[in-house]
């Protein structure tokens, strides 16, 4: 399942980038793996024993030691000596028993999966994976849920056989074709398309912008297709594209820095996933070039690159090392990077000195087991703040470093405050509600500012804003709605910022600390819109509203402000808002000539009932000519809403496509908003009964589903598709197994099939299996770093055990990751396969 990143207000990054950025972190979580793959151990001197060699004698090959890497070694002839070893390729997992081609060419083996963090003794899997000695490529034979061993070439070397085992059914012997490395094109649109599916998908997707510590030059990266390209603006000049990376090897370009004055721009490119299986497994690498239309250039292994203040050296994060290269400028250009040198770390500072720090850094707060401890640099002094017990991580200095504000934890707290066990645990509350202090260290003494009610609201989240008049902003649900407050520092009453029926997602302080830049859907429940809010309540600027979306607000100089923007035909794309309120377009990526904005149909936010007679919301897509075809899409997260337009995580964006293209073939869709999303207030998001605690989201899919059928333009006798994502693939095997009477077909994308417990067993679709007759295409990537693969075998096992005659086909892609986005062909072969899956049986084409 998608990850859940804490409460739905975050600060300093909108929930969805900070969502992309934690999914980069936890794969980077994973790159000293990778570097720990690289590091390999001494080359033998010759061919061990166990060798084996190719039909000419000529060759041989053999796994490391670690069973992680192939080694070749190479003679003139079959009794000449051997040449040098060499490491052919490293992989994930482990392999075993090699097998020459006929033609000595291509070298077949076992690469069990076994010794990942993911694989158990009871769901393993393996796969036959051949590597093309020449051409330096690793491919898989036909990769699926199972344990695949024992491969055979055929005589001409064009198949393979091997033994397939799934769990106790008998193994089966199978015969497949060698993959070919064929040079992938993105298919065209089909005769009688509207547009082709891959035209949609490779739409430009452009990601957070970051500004120069001036504020006068933004950068931002973008994918488009199989090419990742970065781009720079300057204020009162056009944007440009430094950075290009053309084709297909699925690497990310993230961590987008600009230096101070915008002359150079640094990035990460890479991460430790491998979807396209290269013999190198790649890593997260530093880059570094020149905002003039330089060249880029490659540092070295890292993460997290940073500009000094004086742009003189770029800094970054390398394993358990800090790095540093100096940078050299050329009449105010950027000329170049010194060799990178390893940054002697200095001695760790003493306990007292090693929290939040004051603006004068007269003061260091600390949390202690007791709670907040305040020392003073200059007297060598420690104070321990009354009334400042637990573990909330809310703490913030004054601006004059005067005062130290902190929020005060709830005690007997019970519920589900998060996502946690993916359940539904009771709404989250406190005995003793959350408090809002204020500390003063030169009078040793705190005071409350704001005592939260019991009932909503009563467990806090949210993080905590100084203004520069010493007002003090905080996040509280006590309405209903996640709003955000301020109150003086020296005390008074509480002022709602953030007015209207709707939640604040994401919050930022302005630069001069007079304002609260606020992304929310206040006002518009189904869209995100930015608005500028003042500390004593007042509106003071409404970005844009209207049909399209707006999110990732950054500010500028001059009082400007970047964001991105997108509508239901408009992808994501820069905007520039004066401090007069006037809006231009950065302009740049372009979009492509085969973009077929005016055949996407503008989606209708729309209300329907639940089964239980709840209400229950959605984005629906009717087609100019219906086809009687009706599809449900249930997105992922748990903590996830949709739009009716184009999507600010990459991977929703990818959905919102594959529904249009659904759309295109004339059928409706509906994205159902079921209970325990986000964005519709404290009781729907904390629905009881959701998840693995009773499922009670199927009661709105079902709902939606029997909405769908009672509409003219769809025929209900041939029941509804559902399709999803993660969560979307956890509901969507529910909704086959518990209703096939409803639901004709689905296609399942990593979903969640078991839980973690027996309790939630019985709420899983692996409680129903015996009700279950309609066929499903069931999908996932088995380098998974949110939903464990073993999800997807349990579920491909127990399906073959227990309904063997129901149509289950599967398609495992090797060293994808959850979205299985990371190459274009992967991402279009999988949206494709699933799409004619749904349509194939759903309309006759």
């Amino acid at each position: 399942m998608e990850k859940s990143y804490g409460p739905l207000v975050v600060a300093r990054g909108p929930a969805v980038h900070l969502a992309r950025h934690m999914r980069t972190a936890i794969a980077l979580l994973f790159s000293g793996l990778v570097l720990a793959a690289q590091q390999q151990p001494a080359a033998p001197s010759s061919p061990p024993p166990a060798a084996v060699a190719s039909p000419d004698g000529k060759r041989s090959a053999w796994p490391s030691e670690d069973g992680r890497s192939v080694w070749s070694a190479t003679r003139a002839s079959a009794t000449a000596a051997w040449s040098e070893p060499v490491r052919w390729l490293t992989i994930r997992g482990t392999v075993r028993n090699l097998v020459f081609s006929p033609d000595g060419k291509r070298l077949a083996f076992e690469n069990s999966r076994a010794g990942n963090t993911q694989a158990t003794a009871k769901d393993p899997w393996a796969f036959i994976a051949v590597y093309d000695i020449a051409a330096r490529r690793i491919s898989y034979v036909d990769p699926q849920f199972g344990v695949d061993a024992e491969p055979k070439w055929s005589a001409d070397g064009t198949e393979i056989s091997f033994t397939r085992r799934l769990g106790q059914l008998p193994a089966e012997s199978l015969t497949r074709p060698v993959p070919s490395l064929r040079a992938w094109t993105p298919p065209p649109a089909r005769p009688g398309e509207m547009y082709s599916l891959a035209s949609v998908l490779g739409l430009p997707f452009v990601y957070t912008p970051s500004a120069a510590g001036d504020g006068r030059s933004i950068a931002y990266a973008s994918r488009e297709g199989v090419h990742r390209n970065i781009y720079f603006l300057r204020l009162g000049e056009p944007a440009r594209q430094i950075v290009n990376f053309p084709g297909d090897d699925g690497q990310e370009l993230t961590q987008v820095a600009v230096s101070q004055t915008g002359g150079a721009v640094a990035f990460v490119r890479g991460a430790s996933s491998n979807p396209t299986s290269l013999p190198d497994p790649p890593q997260a690498d530093i880059w570094i070039v020149g905002s003039k239309n330089d060249t880029a250039r490659h540092l070295g292994p890292g993460t997290a690159p940073r500009f000094s203040t004086d742009d003189r050296t770029l800094t970054w994060t390398s394993g358990q090392s800090t790095m540093s290269a100096a940078l050299r400028w050329v009449n105010g250009r950027f000329a170049g990077a010194g060799t990178p040198e390893r940054v002697a770390l200095p001695e760790p500072p003493a306990p007292e000195l090693r929290g939040t720090r004051s603006p004068d850094g007269r003061r260091v707060a600390n949390r202690t087991a007791a709670g907040i401890e305040i020392y003073d640099v200059d007297r060598k002094t420690k104070w321990a703040v009354p009334e400042s017990g637990g573990t909330d991580p809310a703490i913030q200095w004054s601006p004059d470093g005067r005062y130290l504000a902190f929020r005060r934890n709830a005690t007997g707290a019970r519920g589900n405050a998060g996502i946690t066990g993916y359940r539904y645990n009771g709404a989250p509350m406190a005995d003793q509600p959350w408090s809002l202090w204020v500390a003063e260290p030169e009078k040793s003494e705190a005071r409350r500012l704001f005592q939260a009610k019991a009932g909503m609201g009563s467990v806090a989240s949210g993080a905590i804003f100084w203004s520069n008049d010493h007002r003090i902003a905080f996040q509280w649900e006590g309405d209903g709605w996640q709003h955000y407050y301020s109150v003086p520092a020296a005390g008074g009453d509480p002022v709602l910022m953030t007015r209207g029926d709707g939640d604040v997602e994401y919050v930022e302080l302005s630069r001069d600390r007079r304002h609260l830049i606020v992304t929310s859907n206040i006002g518009d429940l189904g869209r995100r819109h930015i608005t500028v809010v003042d500390f004593n309540g007042g509106t003071i600027a409404i970005v844009r509203q209207g049909a399209a979306s707006q999110w990732a607000p950054v500010q500028l100089a001059e009082g400007k402000l970047a964001y991105l923007e997108a509508g239901h035909a408009a992808p994501p794309a820069v905007m520039i808002r004066g401090a007069d309120g006037s809006t231009s377009a950065a302009g740049l990526p372009r979009m492509p000539a085969s973009f077929p904005a005016s055949k996407l149909v503008e989606p209708m936010l729309v209300e329907f009932p639940a089964v239980d007679g709840q209400t229950a919301y959605g984005q629906l897509f009717v087609p100019a000519q219906s086809k009687g075809c009706g599809i449900i899409f249930v997105h992922g997260g748990i903590r996830r809403q949709m739009l009716p337009g184009f999507h600010y995580m990459d991977a929703y964006t990818n959905l919102y496509e594959l529904n249009q293209y659904l759309v295109s073939h004339g059928c409706v869709v509906l994205s159902v908003e079921y209970r325990s999303s986000i964005m519709r207030g404290y009781a729907f998001r904390h629905a009881p009964g959701w998840g693995h605690a009773g499922a009670s989201e199927m009661l709105d899919v079902v709902g939606g589903a029997k909405y769908l059928m009672a509409r003219a333009d769809v025929d209900a006798s041939r029941g509804i598709g559902i399709y999803g994502l993660s969560w979307g693939g956890y509901i969507t095997a529910q909704a086959l197994a518990r209703h096939s009477a409803i639901f004709s077909v689905g296609f399942d994308m990593a979903g969640v099939h078991t839980s973690t417990d027996d309790a939630g067993i019985k709420h899983s679709a692996m409680a129903f299996l015996d009700s279950w007759t309609s066929p499903m295409l069931l999908t996932q990537g088995d380098d998974d770093r949110n939903v464990v693969f073993s999800e997807g075998i349990k579920l491909a096992r127990a399906m073959r055990e227990k309904r063997p005659n129901v149509e289950l086909v599967t398609r495992v892609v090797p060293n994808e990751t959850h979205d299985m986005y990371l190459t274009f062909e992967n991402l279009v072969t999988v949206y494709q396969e699933g799409a004619d899956f749904l349509l194939n049986r759903l309309i006759r084409r």
